[in-house]
């Protein structure tokens, strides 16, 4: 049964409409009765509807605003409309919101039958295709994951599976990860660690979930982490209460006990890598910290003493665009030159070292610098800062890593001019060809002597979005003008939009605003 919701400001038609439809028969079951658009958009939490259906005009809120709000904040949701034969006006908006279906009154059962089992088909249609898309992404997930979290994931294969994640119900815009590592006691008893690891991945994988996404994954045979999304912000005591649960069901289950380490909040998926290394980094400190320690990376920050230094990244960053090394070298120099009279403990200036690299890793990702990379070149990790034993070799290794960050900044302006060029020429060619049913990504590819991988990261890097975005709305906004004069046929307009297959065009412009091309035409007319 999909969950509906009905709008109305007049009782005695919400009711009637809610009473007397066969909605069961349908495949809906109405969940909320509201009188206003805002009593909508406050029971939606609650509520969790698949479905709206709103009058248009209401006291308050009224239908137009409400669609505005959902189509923003709830995209996932249908809209269903309901309006008198004269709001031609509301349904330019409806069409513009991606309303799913627009109802005329008066509206008989045979109209509601005949909307809401087409759009209980198109339901069923996205569900099964959403299910099918979870079972492959999940299969190809931890390929994918390991190769991120190691940075060696390639771009165009990262654009092409993380809409697939949005679509399988992993929330992207909130994520934190999770390192664990066996504590001393019972280590002993298990000298095949690989095998200790995929029992102690059973064991997560089998305990049921929280208000949390839990993904635990096995990197490498011996290395476990956990994967936590979800659609709001992450509450680090929720974190850490799902954490204890796992220590204690793999300390019941196998009798070893697990520490483990909490990467700051990730609020996009190229910051996945350095989450990874923050939660490592943290799992390491929770080593010294005793048995089932639990360590966030936000921890570093707080614990440091007081009077202890703190790097200008204002000035380091400065220096990294400038291209400026003997400002880099000074910057560092002035905070750990110092600390050589001060003896303070080594753990210390660890943490002080990995908060500057890991600031610097974030900040080179609005430039297309992935630190993870940077390091992987020079042959080191995040962690050798650990197994530097002296302050001048914490130092070295600290300026090894800006260095070898300016000269990939160095070689990212050098490509980025080249890579403008070939973005302004596609553009021009596509602004040019976009009529002609032979134009594609593979022909783009070959008048600038790219690969099609190529010109779809060009697209989505330099343009802002997907070169089949781009196309289809450049077709659809002509179409649109086409459509505007009374005299012609659809299946012209679609020959002259670059479709040699009518149907496809009609079901790409229904797609793109919501109704057909004669519909669109139609209220195009009677606005006039």
């Amino acid at each position: 049964m999909y969950r509906l919701i009905i709008a109305d400001d007049e009782e005695n038609i919400r009711n009637g409409m809610a009473h007397s439809l066969p909605w069961r028969e349908w495949g809906y079951e109405v969940v909320a009765l509201c009188a206003s658009g805002q009593e909508v958009l406050d029971r939606m939490e609650g509520c969790r509807p698949d479905v709206v259906l709103s009058d248009i005009r209401m006291p308050g809120m009224d239908g137009v605003e409400l669609m505005q709000r959902l189509s923003r904040d709830y995209p996932q949701v249908k809209i269903v409309i309901l309006s008198g034969y004269s709001d031609f006006k509301y349904l330019n908006m409806s069409i513009r919101n991606h309303v799913a279906e627009y109802l005329l009154k008066p509206t008989d059962i045979d109209d509601f039958e005949e909307t809401f089992r087409r759009l209980k088909s198109t339901m069923d249609h996205e569900r099964l295709r959403r299910a099918q898309i979870t079972e492959s992404v999940l299969r190809h997930f931890h390929v994918w994951l390991t190769a991120m979290l190691g940075g060696t994931a390639a771009p165009e294969d990262t654009d092409r599976f993380l809409p697939m994640l949005t679509e399988a119900g992993i929330d992207l815009d909130n994520l934190q990860i999770a390192a664990f590592v066996l504590d001393g006691h019972g280590g002993d008893e298990h000298p095949d660690q690989v095998a200790l690891w995929r029992r102690v991945w059973e064991v997560v994988a089998a305990l049921p979930g929280g208000g949390l996404h839990r993904l635990p994954f096995l990197l490498g045979g011996e290395d476990m982490v956990v994967l936590y999304s979800s659609g709001e912000e992450i509450a680090p005591a929720d974190v850490r209460a799902d954490i204890e649960a796992i220590q204690q069901a793999v300390r019941d289950g196998l009798r070893v006990t697990l520490s483990a380490g909490v990467s700051d909040l990730c609020t996009e998926p190229g910051m996945l890598p350095q989450a990874y290394e923050q939660a490592n980094c943290s799992a390491k400190q929770s080593a010294f910290a005793g048995q089932e320690a639990v360590y966030f990376f936000c921890q570093m920050q707080r614990e440091r003493p007081a009077g202890m230094p703190y790097f200008d990244t204002e000035q380091v960053e400065k220096a990294l665009l400038a291209q400026d090394y003997e400002a880099l070298r000074a910057e560092i120099d002035r905070v750990l030159l110092p600390l050589a009279e001060q003896l303070p403990e080594y753990r210390t200036v660890d943490q002080l070292c990995l908060s500057l690299l890991f600031h610097v890793s974030l900040w080179g990702l609005r430039y297309g610098i992935q630190m993870e990379e940077v390091l992987r070149t020079l042959g080191a990790h995040y962690t050798d800062i650990y197994q530097s034993e002296t302050l001048a070799a914490k130092r070295d290794f600290v300026l090894a890593c800006l260095f070898g960050c300016q000269q990939a900044l160095a070689r990212r302006r050098s490509h980025s001019h080249t890579v403008k060029s070939v973005a302004m020429r596609v553009r021009e060619y596509v602004d040019a060809e976009y009529c002609s049913n032979a134009l594609s990504l593979e022909s783009v590819a070959a008048y600038v002597h790219k690969t099609p991988a190529y010109i779809s990261r060009v697209f989505k890097n330099e343009l802002g979005c997907n070169f089949s975005d781009y196309l289809t709305e450049k077709r659809m906004r002509l179409a649109a003008q086409l459509l505007a004069k009374p005299e012609g046929k659809v299946y012209r307009i679609a020959a002259q939009c670059g479709y040699a297959d009518t149907s496809n065009f009609i079901r790409v412009f229904k797609r793109f605003y919501g109704v057909s091309p004669m519909e669109y035409r139609t209220v195009q007319g009677g606005a006039k």
